[in-house]
């Protein structure tokens, strides 16, 4: 993939093809994943030798659309064909489409943070649902019945926990103290996984797990094992 930008009076074309993805839960606060710590996160990323992407999925931030789990896989599908090698890093609710993804020939590895397994192990869905309609930052949310059914009936499509053999190498990230996706979660992801995989369980973690510099730099130290293999 290649890019076109003007420095100053010179232009420039950018190729890259060997990336990190970032994939974002479904949001708690409004704004782009550029304005949260997503954009501080890909600049460490690509700091230590891993070009990054971070991106709004359809219905929420700076991207246009309505929100469903089934449009977020359609836009993580069309992003990764973009490029020629791609490592998934996907956070909660980001984990359903990049464990479907995960499957695409180019994906060379998945890492899933705090992903539910399955529909059961999505907490607090009546509390994001006041939130986001009280103040318009998931767009295409009606009802709360509908906005549930909607994730449902995705999730029975989508599940991760159906896909997740797909993944060519697979490292699971989860926090024993996690008040919105439960630990066994994590656990039972691990266990449906093929090898090669690896599991991190965080000690006293809770659900915001990207905010911790030490799982930061363990995945990025598994990226690294990967790719020395």
């Amino acid at each position: 993939m290649y890019f076109d930008k003007h420095i100053d009076r010179n232009f420039l074309r950018v190729h890259v093809e060997d990336v990190v993805i970032f994939c974002h839960g479904l949001p708690y606060q409004p704004g782009s994943v550029i304005e949260k710590n997503y954009d501080k996160l890909a600049s460490y990323f690509a700091e230590r030798g891993k070009p990054s992407v971070i991106f709004d999925f359809s219905g929420t931030g700076l991207s246009r659309g309505e929100f469903s789990l089934s449009a977020w896989r359609d836009d993580l599908v069309n992003i990764v064909e973009k490029f020629s090698k791609v490592d998934l890093i996907a956070f909660s609710l980001g984990g359903v489409p990049a464990t479907f993804t995960s499957s695409l020939k180019n994906v060379r590895s998945l890492v899933l943070v705090a992903t539910p397994c399955c529909f059961e192990h999505i907490r607090i869905l009546d509390k994001i649902y006041t939130h986001a309609k009280s103040r318009g930052f998931i767009r295409g949310i009606r009802t709360y019945e509908n906005f549930v059914s909607k994730i449902k009936q995705d999730m029975e499509d989508l599940e991760p926990l159906k896909w997740i053999k797909n993944s060519k190498s697979t490292m699971i990230v989860h926090g024993t103290a996690d008040e919105i996706i439960p630990f066994e979660s994590g656990k039972i992801l691990y266990r449906e996984a093929d090898q090669p995989k690896y599991f991190l369980k965080v000690l006293n973690g809770g659900h915001s797990l990207r905010q911790e510099k030490a799982v930061i730099d363990e995945i990025i130290s598994w990226l690294d094992k990967k790719k020395e293999k």
